[in-house]
């Protein structure tokens, strides 16, 4: 779903702003003549906010799938024994200065 290719498309129909419509549903917009323009630019307006809506959705499904997987990796490693190897090595790297790669330019 692409949000801007909407919003653009009922911009360019109605042009930047529109002008003022009522909410689609509500009173006032039941009460508008159906060849009112304010009456099809609330249409518009509700059918562009239900795509952003839902292109807003995807991004926080997404995200959660995300963090989802994230949390899933943090914890599949036993970070106490990483943690240990590391502090071993760089003990024993402290203890065999020889030992250490250095890159040279």
């Amino acid at each position: 779903m692409s949000y801007p290719e909407v919003r653009n498309y009922v911009q360019r129909l109605v042009g930047e702003h529109g002008g003022p419509a009522p909410i689609a549903g509500s009173p006032t917009w039941c009460a508008l003549s159906d060849d009112n323009p304010a009456k099809l630019l609330a249409v518009l307006h509700c059918g562009t906010r239900w795509v952003l809506e839902e292109a807003m959705a995807s991004i926080d499904e997404r995200r959660l799938a995300e963090k989802a997987a994230a949390v899933e990796v943090s914890q599949a490693a036993d970070w106490a024994r990483v943690g240990s190897e590391i502090r071993r090595r760089d003990e024993w790297l402290r203890t065999h200065p020889w030992a250490k790669r250095e890159v040279s330019a």
